[in-house]
């Protein structure tokens, strides 16, 4: 496959839902296996080369309201088999922050979203086009549900889309894989971090 240039004058990052809820939230088996994958450590280290290379950080997070009245319970077959119970929201408050190790600082972009997407329902398509942004970088939690969607998502708004699969991570490691080998590979460039970083121009 060509090694196709990625510009950095034209390059944001956009990392999707890297918050306590998410890492280090009730669920401490799920805790254990993402702090044992390295996610963290390699997000971390990317986020460093990012902030010396000049390309801007767009932090995507989702907060919501407690009584949940920003949120249709849509149906689907995975909400009906469920017996219809909703899952309990991310609202304002320590656990839907940013873990610790990933900081939002002043030069950064946040941005709250209320969808699956990053594009959805926020203004971060006017801040891309703002920067004059055509490529995007995308990483986060999780791969085949808010990654997947953000990348359909910036595929149909006429970014170019760079999906980072080592800076991704799902709780199901078959829907992990098959996002990234299979339908991912129809919306964006699929590649790890350090392939990335050799591209940058």
């Amino acid at each position: 496959m060509a090694k196709i240039a990625i510009p950095r004058a034209s390059t944001a990052m956009i990392f999707n839902d890297m918050i306590n809820a998410n890492v280090r939230g009730a669920d401490t088996e799920r805790t254990r296996v993402i702090e044992a994958s390295g996610l963290i450590g390699r997000q971390v280290r990317w986020v460093t080369e990012l902030r010396q290379s000049g390309i801007p950080i767009f932090w995507v997070r989702v907060e919501r309201r407690a009584d949940r009245k920003d949120r249709v319970d849509v149906l689907t077959d995975a909400f009906i088999s469920g017996g219809r119970v909703p899952a309990s929201p991310v609202v304002k408050g320590p656990l839907a922050q940013n873990i610790a190790e990933l900081s939002i600082q002043p030069e950064d972009h946040e941005i709250l979203k209320p969808r699956l997407s990053a594009f959805c329902s926020t203004d971060l398509d006017l801040q891309l086009r703002a920067r004059r942004i055509d490529t995007v970088l995308l990483g986060g939690i999780s791969t085949n549900m808010g990654v997947e969607s953000s990348a359909r998502a910036a595929f149909d708004l006429d970014y170019h889309v760079v999906v980072l699969g080592d800076l991704c991570w799902a709780a199901d490691t078959e829907k992990h894989e098959w996002a990234l080998t299979k339908s991912l590979p129809a919306f964006a460039r699929v590649m790890t971090a350090d392939a990335a970083g050799t591209l940058i121009r």
